[in-house]
């Protein structure tokens, strides 16, 4: 059976919630969606978050280039070898400095240490939910969807 994921993550990979934060966001959330849908989640590190079988391209967010997933997966590995305490890289494309975290990921995902997950959802949030759970969680957020 598949199931479609909304995923919520902030633009900062290591930013995490503190309790009343999540407590927050977490009620904030239950207004809109089904309880029992929502999960929030921390790492001890970093991690790629995912967008599932919804994953087509990754190119260089200064140039546009599209990565091969060949080059893509050795920045990944070798960013994993340090637990992503590293996103950090030199664009093989056009040498400038950049992050896994800010490359063009098609369909969007990220890497973060926090991440709520809203199984099945029947609807986005839209911008002004979006600001409100920022001011929440004290950070900006980036949503998209994952497909299992």
């Amino acid at each position: 059976m598949s199931s479609t994921v909304l995923k919520i993550i902030s633009t900062i990979p290591t930013y995490v919630p503190n309790k009343s934060e999540r407590e927050n966001a977490e009620i904030f959330l239950e207004k809109m969606y089904d309880k029992t849908d929502i999960e929030l989640q921390s790492s001890e590190t970093v991690e790629f978050v995912d967008q599932g079988e919804n994953f087509d391209s990754v190119s260089c967010n200064l140039c546009g280039h599209k990565f091969e997933m060949e080059v893509w997966q050795t920045l990944v590995d070798k960013a994993h070898d340090q637990k992503f305490s590293e996103l950090r890289f030199v664009t093989p494309c056009c040498n400038k400095n950049t992050s896994l975290n800010d490359l063009i990921y098609v369909s969007p995902a990220g890497f973060a240490k926090f991440t709520i997950t809203i199984a099945d959802p029947k609807s986005e949030m839209d911008q002004k939910s979006t600001t409100e759970l920022e001011r929440i969680l004290n950070t900006k957020v980036k949503s998209f969807w994952a497909h299992y």
